[in-house]
């Protein structure tokens, strides 16, 4: 399976849940990071920072288990990506609107590049995916 589509089954599969560390500042910068600490997650294999940065709502729904078990389902399939490649080459647009948040971007793997949407919602202070589409 290519990277990007390991990465786009893991955000289908998985919800990515809080990011450590954005709170107090700029919501722009805050969202715009969480997304390149998914894309760094992802890169890494890293379930637990991974899961981590998406939100609770996501992660059962993508994983049809609740509470600890769709944690852990979302940690075994990010620690099971194998080489992803995946970079964001660029962030097109950052929209803010409270606890809501989009970011844009292009995203790259194997020289392929594609657009992505990343929907974000306050969880606890902090952006965490909401949901992914093209």
């Amino acid at each position: 399976m290519s990277p990007i589509r390991a990465f786009a089954l893991a955000v289908t599969v998985v919800t990515i849940v809080v990011l450590g560390g954005c709170g107090g500042g700029n919501d722009k910068e805050d969202a715009e990071q969480t997304v390149r600490d998914i894309a760094s997650a992802t890169n890494d294999s890293d379930g637990e920072k991974f899961c981590g940065l998406v939100t609770t709502k996501f992660l059962e729904q993508t994983t049809g288990a609740k509470g600890d078990k769709a944690d852990d389902a979302c940690k075994k399939q990010i620690d099971s990506l194998k080489n992803p490649d995946l970079k964001i080459t660029k962030i097109t647009k950052v929209e803010v609107d409270g606890d809501d948040a989009k970011v844009s971007a292009e995203l790259e793997s194997s020289g392929q590049k594609r657009p992505q949407v990343f929907t974000l919602k306050k969880e606890d202070g902090e952006f965490r995916l909401a949901s992914a589409n093209q």
